[in-house]
């Protein structure tokens, strides 16, 4: 085995493990963990103070951000969320109000294409960043698309603040050059910067 096959094999094995845990979370852990992690979220201070955030719309078994979302909106903030324009191509298109947000692949929330806008990268403050497993050091491993690796890098002045269970921290992942950290971590049991 080559040392790119072997690595691609330690993510898979790692993505594999981790999916596991988050899974086996019940559904009232899942919404409970989730309120907890979105009110540490808005009490953080680079999402308090941003004017602009982009964020993930959750699949069914990551940290659920509508209430954030719902939430951002009311306080007067710009928000975004990923519009998928082809492989490992991302925008950021805005959210005025939840009523544009409608249920698309994978049972996860999109902005309808007639009132689809994009906010250009460079112009977030902060991003909340989804994924499957987190370590201390920032380090991120997704979910292999490479969507976030291509599209953070564009987004040069924002915060990049991880949505994370507790389960999802773990030491040792293997990244490559072009893996995107995070700033910081946040799960239901604590607010950790990261050494990126």
């Amino acid at each position: 085995m080559n040392e790119d096959a072997d690595f691609a094999g330690q993510k898979r094995e790692l993505r594999k493990r981790i999916l596991a845990a988050r899974r086996s979370l019940s559904a009232g852990e899942r919404m409970a963990y989730s309120e907890k992690i979105t009110e540490r979220l808005l009490s953080h201070p680079a999402l308090a103070q941003a004017k602009k955030v982009f964020a993930y719309a959750a699949a069914p078994d990551e940290v659920q951000t509508e209430t954030l979302l719902s939430r951002l909106i009311e306080m007067g903030r710009q928000i975004a969320v990923p519009w998928i324009t082809g492989k490992r191509m991302m925008e950021a298109a805005l959210v005025p109000s939840m009523d544009v947000l409608e249920y698309g692949a994978y049972h996860i929330l999109t902005v309808r294409a007639e009132r689809r806008a994009i906010l250009p990268p460079q112009e977030f403050d902060c991003i909340i960043v989804p994924g499957v497993a987190f370590g201390l050091d920032g380090r991120r491993l997704g979910m292999g698309g490479g969507y976030y690796d291509a599209f953070l890098p564009k987004a040069t002045k924002a915060v990049r603040i991880a949505a994370a269970f507790q389960c999802q921290i773990t030491e040792d992942i293997p990244t490559c050059p072009y893996d995107c950290g995070v700033d910081w971590i946040v799960t239901e049991t604590g607010v950790y910067p990261t050494d990126r």
